[in-house]
């Protein structure tokens, strides 16, 4: 599974996941484990983009980025 993350001023990034993402019913992601160094937590996608998180007491910087899921 990979998806790609574009931060604002930034290139897309593309991740893959070592893992299976978290699915709903209907087979749509519902979360998926955060790119960004360091961080790594499983973060649900709302409407398409990464649920604000921390890392290490702050608000990682994915926090509310567009996610392309796609299979790879």
């Amino acid at each position: 599974m990979t998806f790609s993350v574009c931060l604002k001023g930034e290139q897309t990034a593309m991740a893959i996941a070592s893992e299976m993402p978290l699915l709903d019913d209907e087979g749509r992601v519902m979360a998926v484990r955060c790119p960004a160094a360091g961080c790594g937590a499983v973060v649900d996608l709302i409407n398409g983009r990464l649920d604000r998180h921390f890392v290490r007491g702050q608000e990682c910087r994915t926090s509310g980025v567009p996610v392309m899921v796609g299979e790879g």
